[in-house]
């Protein structure tokens, strides 16, 4: 693979990513941060040097956004990236104008975290740098840690890395057929200012989390996905009436589509599941009710074939030669019309599960714990992540509203079930460390 050097080096962004630079606005381009919680504070010098290495080995993450005719592009930076402390509230927009890098390197006491643009990646591959990052920041610290599963940073970068796997898995003949058309329930609640994002992290134990999924019948995401409809179903009960109120409750989790469809790309490579609560009877459900019908809806929607025809509706829009003829002010207005038809408008939440990390042993002498932020969306006023480590996993909530239902009647509700839970956050937008 030719390395990215600078801007004489460019290359197309993937077929997913096109809708999120088309769709952006002054307040948002989806933004999303992978953290990881040390267990001593961060050495900034020491980081700098290991990101000056690390940067070498993922290449495809230190470029900028460019505007051409036709499509938005992807540039090398002619800067190396400089790891900064974090001083503004997580998953802050990119400044795409003045061509700032589409990720960025932050610490924080005892946090590392890693900022990116989904134009560039998902969660599952982001995570594979940040890894790296500390694999080679314990070594610099003179701590012996074997690389394990990761991706080593003496490695050149492979071909594969930079695929747009979409692409390569496009069937022309296969199914195209839209997703449903319907408008989802909102939580709705008093606005923070702008800039403001709202952060609350939750800490449980895997083992008692799994007790209790399995105990049901059902998968640790399913539970999850399960518990999140059952507190929506509550709140609109309660609601005065109108519109929003007689809107259907839609769960939507991302899919690392890598488990379906074999690759090794470090670029964006994800899907998407919405889980609609069907509701049969005018009686008020119960929470079982309510969580298999959930857990029945995940496994007829998380088949292969319906993340085959994912892949083949997005990507037969792309190839419509009247969409790839139009000038880019005409195809930002068609993305911007879609990205809200597909996306917020359809989901009630949206939930990204990380799962069990997948890192050497004796990360866990280093490092306490991980923590995924998904920006504020679009529309959408509230996202939840999940990501487990060394029997513990994480919740984090992310809101611009005021409105703190969600993660209190969550919380409570795995308190009532036996779990001990430690939150912490920014306080209601006023940032601790």
């Amino acid at each position: 693979m030719k390395k990215i050097k600078n801007t004489e080096e460019w290359f197309k962004l993937d077929n997913a990513s096109k809708i999120y630079p088309s769709s952006g606005t002054a307040r948002w381009n989806a933004v999303y941060r992978v953290c990881a919680v040390m267990k001593e504070r961060v050495d900034r010098e020491v980081l700098q040097q290991a990101l000056d290495v690390v940067i070498e080995r993922f290449p495809s993450y230190n470029v900028i956004l460019r505007r051409g005719f036709f499509w938005y592009f992807l540039q090398g930076a002619t800067l190396k990236p400089v790891v900064t402390r974090e001083k503004d509230y997580p998953c802050r927009k990119f400044d795409i104008m003045n061509r700032e890098p589409l990720f960025r390197v932050m610490y924080s006491g005892n946090r590392i975290m890693a900022e990116f643009s989904h134009c560039l990646s998902d969660g599952n591959a982001s995570t594979n740098f940040l890894n790296t990052l500390i694999l080679k920041y314990l070594h610099l610290l003179g701590k012996k840690v074997d690389r394990g599963p990761l991706l080593h940073y003496h490695d050149a970068p492979k071909e594969e890395e930079f695929e747009d796997s979409y692409s390569r898995y496009y069937d022309p003949k296969g199914s195209k057929s839209l997703p449903e058309n319907y408008s989802a329930y909102h939580l709705q609640g008093a606005k923070e200012l702008k800039g403001v994002v709202n952060v609350t992290h939750g800490e449980v134990a895997t083992d008692k989390l799994l007790e209790l999924s399995h105990s049901a019948g059902v998968t640790l995401n399913e539970y999850i996905i399960g518990i999140l409809a059952y507190c929506l179903y509550n709140k609109r009960k309660y609601d005065a009436v109108n519109k929003n109120s007689k809107r259907p409750i839609s769960v939507q989790y991302s899919v690392d589509l890598r488990h379906y469809f074999p690759s090794s790309t470090l670029r964006m490579f994800s899907g998407f599941v919405n889980t609609l609560l069907k509701e049969t009877s005018a009686k008020d459900m119960t929470f079982e009710e309510i969580l298999q019908a959930m857990a029945t809806e995940s496994r007829e929607r998380s088949k292969k074939e319906n993340f085959q025809n994912f892949i083949n509706s997005n990507f037969s829009l792309e190839r419509n030669w009247i969409i790839r003829a139009v000038p880019l002010s005409i195809k930002n207005i068609i993305m911007k019309i879609a990205y809200y038809n597909q996306a917020d408008r359809v989901s009630s939440l949206i939930v990204t599960n990380m799962g069990k990390m997948n890192v050497p042993k004796e990360f866990a002498e280093y490092i306490d714990r991980y923590e995924l932020i998904i920006g504020p969306q679009k529309y959408n006023n509230s996202t939840m992540t999940i990501s487990s480590f060394n029997n513990k996993t994480v919740f984090t909530f992310v809101k611009t509203i005021k409105n703190s239902y969600l993660e209190r009647e969550f919380f409570r509700f795995l308190q009532e079930k036996g779990l001990e839970i430690f939150v912490s956050g920014n306080n209601g937008g006023r940032k601790n460390d």
